[in-house]
Parts: structure tokens; sequence; C-alpha cells
């Protein structure tokens, strides 16, 4: 009986030993992607093998993220592990919570000390390299607009400390976007499976930037809601692993008519629009707005406003909209894909405001910001 026990014990072992070993080679022999489209992201790239990322640690690190991005089946073992966690009683899984109202919410993380500092001093030194008036806003993640719906105990970045601490290095205009999004935070201000903020959250906002300059706040008569999806998962969703979350809405309320939008993602300009339709047939349909990352975007519109540049991420192409309802041009340019200087551009087309304009995560992370010193 004993020796059966043990050879049962060996086939088991065996078995495993067998499974990893299958694993572990399809991973490496199968064709890798560069791209997620469940998760609209950058796949990790092989780890570079020499003696500085052996030193310093970089290789195993990078070795790990390559490992984890490209494991054979690895949306699947996502979801698996999702479920185990649920079950187990607890509320968290690849960085996002599972939190109340069928809402998923992205773990924001202490942000990396030395970068943050950089960030700030570029965008501190910003106006001094204007002719003209500079703007800055924050945009907390839902992480703090919906502390409320987060698992008890769930831990967080502190964003609101963050943004008070970096507006007051600020020499400029701030727009006070936090406020306006916990003044309607039980409204649906963010998107439940995506990191993004709503149209709606985006409309609360464009008053709080409308308000910072001056300049008329809209109109509900100006506003018509149409919903143009109901089917939307995001990436927070994709990253997660839970299924069973319902999906989300698209909503416009500004319409296109009286714009010319010139797109540029090729390095040539081209005919776009505020909206492209066929984004919302594929996973990333929070793409519908502007069409997408691009390095510029130019807006004009009909309005005898002011003209305003925006250094921006991928917020701003739901909140264009509504500016374009104010403004007679809006210039949006992404520093990830636009490398020239801004002040030099700003004096081309004749642009006296410019409001830089970030997701708090994405402005404390970005390597990009140095840009500004140009």
């Amino acid at each position: 009986m004993e020796k059966l026990k043990q050879t049962g014990s060996a086939v088991t072992a065996a078995m495993f030993c067998l499974f990893l070993c299958a694993m572990a080679g399809l991973t490496f022999l199968l064709p890798k992607r560069t791209f997620s489209q469940q998760e609209n992201r950058n796949l990790a790239l092989p780890p570079k093998l020499t003696v500085q990322t052996i030193s310093n640690g970089r290789f195993m690190k990078d070795a790990e993220s390559w490992i984890s991005d490209h494991v054979v089946l690895r949306d699947q073992w996502v979801q698996l592990k999702a479920v185990s966690e649920w079950i187990s009683g607890k509320r968290e899984n690849n960085g996002v919570f599972f939190c109340e109202k069928d809402t998923l919410i992205k773990r924001v993380e202490e942000p990396d000390a030395v970068q943050a500092e950089k960030n700030i001093g570029a965008v501190r030194g910003f106006p001094a390299k204007v002719d003209g008036t500079v703007y800055f806003g924050l945009i907390p993640t839902a992480a703090s607009v919906w502390a409320d719906r987060l698992p008890a105990g769930a831990p967080t970045l502190d964003e609101e400390a963050w943004i008070e601490k970096l507006y007051d290095q600020f020499p400029g205009t701030t727009v006070d976007i936090a406020g306006a999004l916990n003044g309607h935070r039980d409204e649906d201000v963010f998107y439940r499976t995506d990191h993004h903020w709503t149209t709606r959250g985006a409309r609360y906002a464009a008053d709080a930037i409308l308000e910072a300059m001056g300049l008329p706040a809209l109109r509900e008569e100006e506003l018509e809601t149409k919903v143009v999806s109901d089917d939307f998962y995001g990436t927070v969703y994709s990253r997660s692993g839970a299924w069973w979350v319902h999906p989300d809405k698209i909503e416009t309320m500004v319409s296109p008519e009286g714009t010319d939008v010139t797109s540029n993602f090729r390095g040539k300009d081209e005919e776009g629009s505020l909206y492209v339709s066929s984004w919302l047939n594929e996973k990333n349909k929070y793409a519908y707005f502007l069409g997408g990352n691009q390095p510029v975007c130019v807006i004009r519109t009909q309005n005898d406003g002011p003209k305003i540049l925006l250094v921006r991420d991928s917020y701003s192409d739901s909140l264009a909209p509504f500016l374009s309802l104010r403004f007679s041009e809006i210039h949006l340019i992404d520093l990830r894909y636009y490398r020239l200087a801004i002040p030099a551009y700003m004096k081309e087309h004749d642009i006296d405001s410019v409001l830089v304009l970030y997701g708090l995560s994405s402005f404390l992370e970005d390597s990009n910001l140095y840009l500004l010193k140009r």
C-alpha cells in the first residue's frame, strides 16, 4: 500500500514537471506578440543580457516581465486567478481592486520620487519659456474620487496630497479638476472598467478649465447626450480578469458639426474627426474620441473664442469636444510622440494660452516631460 502511494506521488510529480516543461517550451517557441489588444498596451520586450543588466538586477526584472507578458494562455490564467482570488475573499487581482457598484479600480502605487521631481521641475520652469499664460491641471484617478467604493483597507496613493504639493510648486494658474470631479462623485464620472474619465467626467472638468480661464461655463442647452456604445470593456477590465463585471457605455454630448479636425497619425496631416466611429467595432473603443493617440491634433471651430494649446495625455481626447464650444482653435500635443519645442509651435500658430493637462498617475511616471524645457 505504501509503495502504491509512493508510485502515485511520483507520477503526480512527473506529470506536474511535464506540464511546467510544456508551458515553458510553448512560451519560448510560439510566435510572440508585441501589442496586447486585450489590454491596449505594448508587451514587454526580451531582456538584454549584458554585464551591466546582470549586475544591476535589470536582467532578472525584465525577464520576469517578459515571461509574465508572453506566457501561454496568459489572458485565461489572469481570469482563473481573478476567480480564485474572489472565492478566497481577496478583492484584488493583478493590481486591480474589485469594488462596490460593479466597479474595477486600478491600484495607484507610490511614484518614483526622482522622476516626479524631474517632472514638476520641467513644468515649474515652463511658464518662463512661453509668451503667454500657462495653466496646469492634474486629474485624480477613480481610486481617489471613488474612494468610498474601494474594499475596506485597500492601500492607495494619497492623490489629493500629491496634487496639492505639485500645485504649490507651480508659478502659473492651476485648475481644480479634483474639486470638479469630487463634487459629482455620485455620478459616473469614470468608466467602471477603464482608467479614463467618462464623457460626463470630462464635461465637469471642462467647466473647471473654463472657470480658471474666465470663460463662460457650458450650458445644458448646448449639450445632447447620446449613447454610441453599450459594450465597452476598458483596460482595467482586461488587466483584472474579472469577467463577471458588466460593460460600460460610451456617450457623446457635443455635436461634431462646425468643427474641422486635422489629425497626424503617420507623420503627415490628414482629415480627422471629433469622433471616429470605426473604433467602436474594436477592443480599444476609447479611441472613438479623435481616433486615439497621435503627436498633434488640431481642431478648428466656427467660434470667435481664443486659441488654446493642450500638452496632454489621452484624457484630453474626450475633453476636446467640450472645448470646441468655447475656443476657435484647440491644438493638442502629446509629448510621447511630439519632440519639438512647444514655445516655437505656439509662436508659429499665434497661440497665447497653454494648458498642461495630465492624469496624476501618468504625470508622475511620464519620462517625456523634460521636453518642456526646450
